[in-house]
């Protein structure tokens, strides 16, 4: 037997195609033993419906795009993994790309992906102002958009992260507590989470009475995160060396940069934890295979995606002026594993 569709299914029962595929989707107007029968000739012939000739009637396709800062990152990485898991049983494709922290890369795939009548955008911004009317217009007049991870953007829509202020705060008392008081915050420039992380390392200093330096907060900009940033790194931290105000404890407030980060201390000698403990937001399965092990804060990739997929398509199917709608932001728990990059005799 051929591909199973709905008109070998109606030709199978002697039904009509219209019938059949009103069947399938469970209309009122059909009764329930033809539905019945429809159903289980298309369960024994593992029938799939087309999902594009679904969309027809709308102008819409199947199709979902997914806007993120770096595809090589091990967190944008493992979300779009979790993406493609959660759309394949509702029929959608996702259709991915990156922006590299680039503006205008993100007006670019926006632009496409619009072009392309796609369902629904999940979108990480380039920066906390990218394309401000670009993402308002298309969540108001042309597909709804979804926000996740970078969710200091001022578009009004559903927007999923982590308490970011929490997490860093937490991680900077930890090393407090540790006996680190020179502790610095690496952090990615012009990145959505950076104000809140900042905040929350700030408030840990505060709160223990520990100076805040201006020199300590180290901003690294960088375009992908395969890029040789390490070279500004170790000139940065050389500098600090040279004025003996070298920090004995570094928050990464990135993946890139937690990552990086215990080869540019090997690479001036230092040792980690002994010289200066490290401990970042990262989602690499390598940390715990890192020399040494690096503590993290892990963020919750699975239930992100899940989230941002479930509020997606329940936009997708309201009918309800976006611009009218009460939106929620959602902080999700993130998971924090100490390891020998902190384990401080």
């Amino acid at each position: 037997m051929g591909k199973v569709n709905i008109k070998s299914i109606a030709a199978a029962l002697n039904l009509s195609p219209a019938t059949v595929s009103r069947a399938l989707n469970d209309s009122y107007e059909i009764k329930d033993e033809t539905k019945e029968r429809v159903l289980a000739y298309a369960a024994e012939h593992n029938y799939r419906p087309n999902p594009f000739a679904r969309h027809l009637k709308t102008g819409k396709t199947n199709l979902i795009g997914v806007v993120i800062p770096f595809l090589s990152s091990p967190f944008f990485l493992e979300f779009i993994d979790e993406l493609y898991k959660a759309v394949l049983p509702q029929h959608y494709t996702l259709i991915p790309f990156q922006t590299q922290n680039c503006e205008k890369m993100e007006k670019e795939a926006l632009d496409f992906l619009t072009s392309q009548n796609v369902a629904g955008i999940i979108v990480s911004p380039a920066h906390e102002n990218s394309n401000t009317k670009l993402l308002q217009h298309i969540h108001h007049h042309t597909c709804p958009i979804i926000l996740f991870d970078r969710t200091q953007h001022c578009l009004d829509t559903y927007k999923i992260g982590i308490h970011n202020s929490l997490e860093t705060y937490n991680a900077t008392e930890e090393l407090i507590k540790k006996g680190r008081t020179k502790i610095a915050f690496l952090c990615g420039k012009d990145i959505g989470n950076t104000k809140d992380r900042i905040r929350g390392y700030k408030n840990a200093l505060h709160n223990y009475a520990i100076p805040f330096r201006e020199e300590y907060v180290i901003h690294a900009d960088y375009q992908d995160p395969t890029e040789n940033i390490e070279s500004e790194l170790i000139a940065v931290f050389k500098k600090l060396q040279e004025k003996d105000n070298m920090p004995n404890a570094i928050v990464g407030g990135t993946d890139t940069l937690s990552i990086k980060i215990l080869g540019v201390l090997a690479a001036l000698n230092l040792a980690v934890p002994q010289d200066v403990a490290v401990i970042g937001f990262t989602n690499t399965n390598l940390a715990n295979y890192l020399n040494p092990a690096l503590s993290t804060i892990r963020q919750p990739t699975q239930k992100m995606a899940q989230l941002a997929l479930e509020l997606l398509l329940e936009l997708i199917d309201k009918k309800q002026d976006r611009r009218d709608m009460l939106y929620e932001n959602f902080l999700l728990e993130a998971t924090t594993i100490y390891r020998k990059s902190t384990e401080i005799a």
